[in-house]
């Protein structure tokens, strides 16, 4: 069960990045993404599209408005974007998932800064008690994507059919509460 609305990431920060809900205007720094054959690869765009990046941009301005969740913009100290990372509400066969969803410019790729945006993503779900697990959905060819999910403690879980798309699905349990009894004065207390 996925608790909503989903508590906004926007302003969110880690060590070395800030989340910030995007705009449209987004779509200006975005289209080096759809500009890569590699980063298109496992995604249903057109490379050198532009509103297929107005579409992604839209899609989580949508999500937004719906239920809280979405890609957020991922931006250096400076201001310079580096990706997009976010929670997001997924109908995964019927069971409504949340998901850590990250994609990043190829020209900031293995500066570990996926892991870090995806990391704190399951830091904040988990500390909201959003959900008791979250997933990625990842194509089982992507193995950066694969490794980033690792990295976020998870493991692959299964395959399904998402929009259309093979996906591999990694999943991640929240930590368990533990409880702590002491006996004081012969009787149970926590």
């Amino acid at each position: 069960m996925v608790k909503r609305p989903i508590p906004t990431l926007h302003g969110l920060r880690t060590a070395r990045l800030t989340f910030r809900r995007l705009t449209m205007a987004d779509a200006d720094w975005w289209m080096a993404y759809i500009r890569s054959d590699e980063a298109i690869r496992f995604m249903p765009f057109t490379k050198g599209s532009r509103p297929d990046c107005e579409r992604m941009i839209q899609r989580s301005l949508d999500r937004y408005a719906a239920d809280g969740s979405g890609l957020n913009a991922l931006l250096l100290a400076d201001g310079t974007p580096v990706g997009q990372c976010g929670l997001l509400t997924q109908d995964v066969e019927g069971i409504l998932e949340l998901e850590v969803g990250y994609h990043l410019l190829p020209d900031h790729w293995g500066r570990g800064y996926a892991t870090e945006a995806a990391n704190a993503c399951k830091r904040h779900a988990f500390e909201h008690v959003l959900a008791p697990s979250l997933i990625s959905l990842i194509n089982p060819g992507n193995t950066r994507s694969q490794a980033v999910a690792i990295r976020n403690g998870m493991a692959r879980e299964g395959r399904t059919i998402h929009r259309g798309i093979v996906a591999d699905i990694w999943r991640t349990c929240a930590p368990v509460q533990r409880t702590t009894f002491a006996v004081t004065g012969g009787k149970w207390s926590t």
